[in-house]
């Protein structure tokens, strides 16, 4: 385990730890009850207000401001979405102000996927970030997808399928950050017609937990294609500069 912390370059303090320890414990104990989930929100959210409140400080300036970065993006984003939410059930409902359950999971999925997103960029960089998303949520979605067709060989076969894509572009994003951003966005394309996610603009939008299987499953794929295509710009844009200087 140290040597593969080692080589992704990162280096957790013992409260990072702590934390993802108790949002593991949070996600898995909510199935025994679901005020175990407070924990998920204890360990993801924990941390930070120590840090803001001064009574933990184990991160640098540059942690700081790259947190700072991703929390205000999360922010932006989310904050956003909770307002299409509440307009359109108070606007269904004759302004009813009750708000489904999935719509706050939802709001809770994208908050955590931006400020994740938003925080590794700024730390290893569009090309890395990419790469190591992918393979991180590669891992994720197959256990979980297996998990859910243990009963089926079929279904075991295609959950591992599923996940190819993932460890696949994590690969070649390190050698073609341009072709590799194109096809991570038509993969992300592919999967929300072939799973039937364009359905979230029906009359149902919450069914089947569509909003979350978006944000978890498309959302890296979308994210890292547009990331790497924007390294690459960037890059250009730095090699232009350089040579007006020359």
């Amino acid at each position: 385990m140290h040597s593969l912390i080692a080589r992704f370059k990162w280096h957790p303090t013992l409260p990072t730890i702590i934390a993802g320890v108790v949002v593991v414990a949070g996600f898995v104990l909510m199935e025994v009850s679901g005020w175990f989930l407070i924990l998920a929100g204890i360990g993801t959210f924990g941390p930070g207000i120590l840090r803001e409140l001064g009574l933990l400080n184990d991160q640098d300036e540059f942690q700081r401001q790259a947190a700072h970065r991703a929390g205000y993006h999360a922010f932006l984003v989310t904050g956003l979405l909770a307002f299409i939410f509440v307009a359109g059930f108070r606007a269904q409902s004759q302004g009813a102000s009750n708000i489904p359950e999935e719509s706050v999971t939802t709001i809770l999925a994208l908050l955590w996927f931006v400020w994740f997103i938003s925080s590794l960029l700024d730390f290893w960089g569009p090309q890395k970030t990419a790469s190591r998303i992918l393979i991180g949520f590669g891992i994720v979605w197959w256990i979980f997808s297996i998990a859910d067709s243990l009963n089926s060989v079929l279904g075991f076969v295609m959950a591992s399928l599923v996940a190819i894509p993932f460890f696949l572009m994590a690969y070649l994003s390190q050698k073609w950050p341009t072709i590799s951003g194109v096809l991570l966005i038509g993969f992300a394309a592919f999967f929300f017609y072939f799973f039937h996610l364009y359905e979230i603009f029906g009359p149902d939008p919450m069914a089947k937990g569509r909003p979350v299987v978006i944000i978890l499953f498309v959302g890296p794929l979308l994210a890292s294609g547009i990331a790497l295509l924007k390294f690459r710009s960037s890059n250009n844009d730095h090699s232009d500069m350089i040579e007006d200087e020359n």
